[in-house]
């Protein structure tokens, strides 16, 4: 902030008539040669005033003056804003709303309204100022302030968390040596004119590169998308489901993603979801049918169909895709019988009788799966299934097996 925050009193709460309080502060800033009354009127000082309450109960109206024996008429007769020294500090008397009052202190004292503005009397300034100083008597600057649970009774948590942040950055800006600087005003000053250039400079500069990105509208498009399934929130900060996506490499991530977290490998045993999990890895588009069970066929149709509504969606947010494509391209199910009969154990030969893809392309998927396998566990352990986990792991020792993953196919069999 550009000053300290001020310590004072209400003398006068508000009225039908006036909706501010009457508060008298103290003034380090202001020189003690400084009085009313002035020709002209005072600056704004802005927010920042401390409010001292007459009981600790926590009532609205609790918060008013008590006043000395002799009952003001509640008139105001003294020129505000009113300045003026006693006790070697500086005040200053002014209406204050009530959203600059940054705190309400645990303490009170005993002040004579009608003195203080109907006469303007030295002598109450001077006994409301020592007041005042006496509660800076031990050193610290302000007096504790109210806790707004215990003592205002303050249900809303959210106000309650806001109210304890702020208390605490105001702990530290105390004890910062910035904020005792002879010319903190002057630095903020200049501290705000370099904020505010480097704000242009930062916009100049995001104006260029969105004149240089030809792509922006889709780049847009694809950050709509993120928040739309949830993988990033509005203020395009990660998920999890963003973070699973960042996991997944050797299939599509959307695709993958929405797997994952539709729970569609949970009812599959860790051969029937490796199976399904080759499509991901899988490049040839022409291939024989493959035979599946029923069940791989329900897991094949319902992994179609999540890739079709994914496509819709990229199309509702103005990409050139079309769904029927954008799902062919990156679901190849041509292995997933062979996969499937691999990891249950059959012989090499006898699955390439399966299908017509070539004997060393099916070794590349089987060895890309299990890169998929090892993506797929990860992203179970930043979702927490454990279920997921072990079957993935259980799925990978399946299929890392014989002549697919040996070493070298010249000492095989020796």
């Amino acid at each position: 902030m550009g000053q300290e925050h001020l310590l004072g009193v209400v003398v006068k709460a508000t009225s039908p008539t006036n909706n501010q309080y009457i508060v008298l502060m103290l003034r380090p800033d202001v020189p003690l040669t400084m009085q009313t009354p002035l020709g002209k009127k005072n600056v704004d000082f802005g927010e920042g005033s401390f409010l001292l309450p007459k009981s600790k109960r926590g009532i609205e109206d609790d918060y008013l003056p008590t006043v000395s024996p002799r009952k003001g008429t509640g008139a105001i007769k003294i020129k505000l804003p009113h300045h003026g020294a006693a006790a070697g500090m500086s005040y200053e008397v002014r209406g204050v709303d009530n959203k600059e009052f940054s705190s309400i202190c645990n303490c009170k004292i005993k002040i004579d309204q009608g003195p203080l503005l109907e006469d303007g009397s030295p002598a109450a300034f001077s006994k409301t100022v020592q007041q005042l100083l006496k509660l800076q008597a031990d050193g610290n600057k302000y007096p504790p302030p109210l806790d707004p649970r215990r003592d205002l009774k303050i249900k809303d948590m959210n106000l309650v968390e806001a109210y304890y942040k702020w208390n605490s950055l105001i702990q530290k800006m105390a004890k910062n040596k910035c904020h005792g600087c002879i010319k903190l005003e002057e630095h903020m000053k200049l501290g705000k004119e370099i904020k505010k250039y480097k704000d242009e400079v930062n916009n100049l500069k995001f104006q260029m590169s969105d004149e240089a990105l030809q792509q922006m509208p889709e780049f847009q498009g694809r950050i709509d998308i993120l928040n739309e399934i949830g993988c990033i929130d509005t203020d395009l900060v990660v998920q999890i489901k963003g973070r699973v996506a960042c996991e997944m490499n050797s299939g599509e991530e959307l695709i993958c993603t929405e797997c994952l977290f539709e729970n569609q490998l949970d009812d599959l045993e860790p051969e029937e979801a490796v199976a399904i999990m080759s499509a991901f890895v899988f490049q040839q588009k022409n291939t024989s049918e493959p035979s599946l069970t029923p069940k791989i066929s329900q897991a094949k149709q319902r992994l179609y169909n999540t890739a079709i509504r994914l496509g819709e969606l990229q199309a509702q947010f103005k990409l050139q895709i079309d769904p029927a494509e954008y799902a062919q391209d990156n679901l190849k199910f041509g292995l997933v019988e062979v996969v499937y009969e691999w990891a249950k154990g059959t012989p090499f030969a006898d699955i390439c009788e399966l299908t017509d893809v070539p004997e060393g392309l099916i070794v590349r998927t089987i060895v890309r799966l299990d890169e998929t396998c090892r993506e797929f566990r990860n992203a179970a352990a930043i979702m927490g299934n454990s279920a997921l986990y072990k079957k993935m792991e259980t799925a990978s020792n399946a299929i890392k097996r014989d002549i697919v993953f040996a070493a070298s196919l010249y000492i095989t069999g020796v």
